[in-house]
């Protein structure tokens, strides 16, 4: 190191400075005596003490991946975080010798406009040697903005019930909000689009009249945020068969009672009518004994668009 021309002779010091967070210097400071006009020159030597990891952050594409956090940390609780550049690239410094790192890609929400969902590999550990590391490459995948629910229908009489058959979608937050409610298509998978991010539950209502048939649905809640692409089933339903056969019974002797005789039909009215209370009494007995519906909570990995399927932790 030389320095030539110094307007003001007399003592100067040069202070080594700590490069990168990997080099030490000898000597740490040195006192040279300059004269107007002399040149010297001043030697440093460098010892490598730490060494660094590098690796590259894409898109599934093979697309570079500008300002992902990656970070690292250690057993002893030490953590440092560096952004990759616009070619995607990172390198963490300063990394001891004989020292296992964890480096993984950390997410931290919202970074200019971007959400990351996941990284392959999650996570990489790495025991560092007398040399830099290199090739430490993650994949990164960002959550779409369009959210697509989809699933599927399950239960008996399906073909038969299908066109009374109403998909209900509504806010966790706010049960009684519907977010969206329609029929099934001509199979049992239905999808819909741009939902409200966040939790929603998912079940089945029927367009029937409650008299005829008891219709119980299962209720999933789904997270939107989380994952706004996802496909979910099977979404099952359970229908009363007792109530509809009883229904089928009152009405043929309500219907089938008349008489040509004046005496005759007041008395089959008489039937009816009791007939009619029996049912009443029985309609009633059968809402009260109506099961709350229970919540089945299930989370659901990876972008699965596809109502072929369900993927289910």
């Amino acid at each position: 190191m030389s320095h030539v021309g110094l307007s003001i002779p007399g003592v100067i010091e040069w202070h080594s400075l700590f490069c990168f967070q990997e080099y030490v210097f000898s000597p740490p400071v040195e006192a040279i005596d300059i004269g107007s006009g002399e040149s010297k020159e001043v030697v440093f030597y460098a010892t490598r003490v730490a060494f660094s990891a590098m690796g590259k952050v894409t898109l599934l594409s093979g697309q570079p991946k500008e300002g992902v956090s990656v970070e690292r940390g250690e057993s002893k609780g030490f953590y440092e975080e560096i952004i990759t550049d616009s070619s995607g690239y990172y390198r963490l410094r300063g990394l001891q010798p004989d020292t296992t790192y964890v480096i993984k890609i950390a997410r931290k929400g919202e970074l200019h406009g971007m959400h990351i969902e996941r990284a392959s590999p999650e996570s990489l550990n790495v025991k560092v040697g007398f040399e830099d590391i290199k090739e430490l490459d993650f994949v990164v995948f960002e959550l779409p903005d369009v959210t697509i629910l989809s699933g599927h229908v399950e239960g008996k009489k399906f073909k038969e019930l299908r066109s009374h058959i109403r998909v209900e979608i509504r806010s966790v937050d706010d049960p009684s909000k519907v977010e969206s409610v329609f029929p099934l298509p001509i199979s049992n998978f239905f999808h819909v689009k741009d939902l409200p991010k966040g939790k929603h539950l998912l079940q089945l209502r029927s367009a029937m009249p409650s008299s005829t048939r008891r219709f119980e649905s299962d209720v999933i809640e789904v997270d939107l945020e989380r994952q706004p692409q996802i496909h979910v089933g099977p979404l099952s339903y359970r229908i009363d068969e007792d109530i509809y056969k009883q229904e089928l019974t009152h009405a043929r002797v309500s219907f089938g009672s008349e008489s040509r005789s004046n005496g005759s039909v007041h008395k089959h009215a008489k039937v009816a009518e009791m007939v009619s209370m029996v049912h009443l009494g029985s309609s009633i007995t059968a809402k009260k004994d109506v099961k709350k519906l229970a919540v089945r909570k299930k989370t659901y990995r990876g972008p699965c668009f596809c109502p072929s399927r369900s993927l289910e932790e």
